[in-house]
């Protein structure tokens, strides 16, 4: 059998070909918890229960819908040559990446596909960081209720190099401070602290929750023990983004949790431009929830985020294709958000401003 050819050598065609085949494949593994739909748009969740989101689907869809509502405007006449001096890569915390892409942390996986081929959360991630890692980009790693959710996926991690930012929940103080010096021990880049999973009902028992809110000058004095970067993923206000910088945090993630924790919240889209006003550039600012094209990441950063993480599409290219289905998903996503600063008259992510979208007025 002939080797595969890396993701990055190959053109956009070959790319969404073989990737065809490799959603086709997911279908299989995920039914009926997901039907791979042409569309991840949420719409048709409710019946099987989707991956994630709340019964009624609502800030799932709004998230994607919102991102349909935003254009991006045409540029060819700028000075330029055969199309190789478009640079999309980014440096987060040290690290030089293809392009401003991650895969979001995933703990439990059975749960998101009770069809899973894979045989526990470690092999999981190792299909996620080695696939995004092929294409030049990197990926978030899971916690959850169980030791093995966090460890297994951080002792991945670190046989990676530490490339990635393992993701701790709203635990108590003491949790969170040993979770924090495991990650120190694998090395990573950053750390990440999902606080909006404080919503999450998977989390409580009888009501009583697992999980804890903590104070900007509470999360200071935890993360004081690190010289890590640490960001706090769940952050959709102004507000909450002045906070996270009370609290010493470098970056934020700008998340409902992918329509998880509330029913009717805003989009994440939608609150992007108020943050990044609110802070200008004292936080690296990332995003998700409904992203599914490089077009959708290139409005992200058009509208102020550095960043995008992606969530849902990256279990459907794992489960159909472990490794080499996340490499090929993570190349689309890079070949279209190219062509899209190819299209409007940017060579480098700099160049993305928010003159080159227009947002409709149903926004």
């Amino acid at each position: 059998m002939s080797e595969l050819r890396p993701a990055k050598e190959m053109n956009y065609r070959e790319v969404r070909d073989e990737l065809g085949a490799v959603m086709e494949k997911a279908r299989k593994y995920m039914q009926p918890k997901c039907h791979v739909c042409k569309v991840c748009n949420s719409a048709t969740c409710g019946a099987s229960g989707g991956i994630g989101g709340t019964e009624r689907r609502g800030t799932a869809e709004r998230n994607y819908e919102k991102l349909q509502q935003i254009h991006l405007t045409y540029d060819t006449i700028y000075e330029g040559g055969d199309g190789s001096e478009i640079d999309s890569s980014i440096t987060l915390f040290g690290h030089t990446f293809r392009a401003p892409i991650m895969a979001g942390p995933f703990g439990h996986v059975a749960s998101f596909n009770p069809s899973t081929h894979f045989v526990d959360d470690y092999e999981f991630t190792k299909a996620l960081l080695d696939g995004t890692m092929a294409a030049g980009c990197f990926g978030w790693t899971p916690d959850t209720v169980g030791d093995d959710v966090f460890e297994g996926p951080l002792r991945c991690l670190k046989e990676r190099g530490g490339i990635g930012i393992p993701a701790i929940k709203s635990w108590s103080a003491e949790e969170i401070r040993m979770k924090i010096r495991m990650a120190e021990n694998a090395g990573v880049m950053a750390i990440g602290h999902d606080i909006d999973c404080v919503g999450l009902t998977y989390l409580s028992v009888n009501g009583k929750t697992k999980t804890y809110p903590k104070s900007a000058q509470q999360l200071k004095e935890i993360f004081s023990i690190t010289d890590k970067p640490f960001i706090l993923k769940g952050i959709m206000t102004a507000a909450g983004a002045k906070k996270a910088i009370e609290a010493g945090a470098s970056g934020i993630v700008i998340s409902n949790h992918g329509g998880n924790t509330m029913d009717q919240s805003l989009a994440s889209i939608e609150v992007l431009q108020e943050i990044r006003e609110a802070v200008g550039n004292k936080l690296t600012i990332i995003i998700d929830g409904g992203f599914r094209h490089g077009e959708d990441v290139y409005k992200a950063l058009a509208l102020g985020a550095d960043a995008v993480l992606i969530g849902r599409p990256y279990i459907i290219a794992a489960e159909g294709g472990e490794a080499r289905g996340v490499e090929l998903y993570t190349q689309k996503i890079i070949w279209e958000l190219q062509n899209a600063m190819r299209m409007t008259g940017c060579r480098t992510l700099k160049d993305i401003t928010r003159d080159k979208v227009v947002i409709s007025k149903e926004f």
